[in-house]
């Protein structure tokens, strides 16, 4: 019983302080309410990397709006997204949902492209993605998950770095 504790305190502490670490603050730009489509970002209150990704989205012309969630494992589970492909954030655009620290370039693929997916994921929290920039460290790279039907994954985009560098070619 010991043993599990400590590990929740110590999974605990570094997620907290791992959203936390990147500056930013706990609540979105009010000045950058775009005209776009509406999307619905549902974090944690201290999650401060979640609210950077609100305001790259909001700064490229979507209206973000902002929910604070205390269950969000639950709402990610009632959505379908795989726990494999968990993140800190979940938003939803246009009926479809944004799993982590989805790239604005690759949403606004999907709202022109509107494929018959569930949504899009970035699993985990790679450094260089929006939201989890770090001034001087190379970006990781990542991917974009495509959620689709009975759990079926597929790879959408890839990125490297911060600058959200395509890795390859589309």
């Amino acid at each position: 019983m010991l043993l599990a504790c400590l590990g929740v305190l110590i999974v605990a502490t570094n997620a907290w302080s791992h959203g936390n670490h990147h500056g930013g603050s706990s609540s979105l730009d009010p000045a950058l309410k775009g005209s776009g489509p509406d999307v619905h970002l549902y974090r944690d209150a201290s999650c401060r990397c979640c609210t950077k990704w609100g305001n790259a989205l909001a700064t490229e012309g979507f209206n973000v709006i902002d929910h604070i969630s205390n269950d969000l494992e639950a709402m990610k589970r009632d959505e379908g997204v795989p726990a494999d492909l968990a993140s800190c954030h979940t938003a939803f655009v246009e009926g479809y949902v944004l799993e982590g620290h989805v790239p604005v370039p690759s949403i606004q693929r999907l709202l022109r492209e509107m494929p018959e997916i569930t949504g899009l994921a970035v699993p985990g929290m790679p450094i260089g993605s929006p939201g989890m920039e770090v001034a001087g460290r190379t970006g990781d790279r990542y991917q974009v998950i495509a959620l689709q039907d009975l759990g079926r994954q597929t790879i959408y985009d890839s990125y490297q770095g911060p600058n959200l560098q395509k890795a390859s070619a589309r």
